[in-house]
C-alpha cells in the first residue's frame, strides 16, 4: 500500500517539517494545531502523477482533515476544492498540466 512505503513516509514528514508540524487551514484562521495528516490536494485516485510533489501536500490536523472530503462519495468538498484550487498555480509554475 502506498501510505505504508518508504517513500511515502519520507515525504510525510518532509511536508509535516515543511509545514512546521502545524495545521495550514487553521493557521489561516490564527489557529495554532498540531498537524496530523499529510493531505493530496489533487486527490491520490484521480491525480496519481502528483502522488509525491511536495507543492501538492498539505499538513493537517485530523479535524480539517475530515472536512476535506465527503467520507461517503470520497469526493473533495468545498473546503478541499478551495485547497486543489490554491495548490494549481504552485504545480502549474513546476511544469504540471492541471
Amino acid at each position: 500500500m502506498f501510505y505504508k512505503s518508504t517513500k511515502w513516509l519520507r515525504k510525510r514528514e518532509t511536508v509535516l517539517r515543511r509545514d512546521e508540524y502545524l495545521c495550514q487551514e487553521c493557521k489561516r484562521y490564527g489557529r495554532s494545531t498540531s498537524a496530523t495528516t499529510v493531505h493530496h490536494a489533487h486527490p491520490l485516485e484521480q491525480y496519481p502523477e502528483f502522488k509525491l510533489v511536495s507543492e501538492n501536500l498539505v499538513s493537517f490536523c485530523g479535524a480539517c482533515h475530515d472536512t476535506m472530503h465527503n467520507r461517503t462519495t470520497d469526493e473533495l468538498t468545498e473546503a478541499g476544492e478551495r485547497w486543489k484550487a490554491r495548490v494549481s498555480p504552485l504545480l502549474q509554475a513546476k511544469g504540471y498540466n492541471v
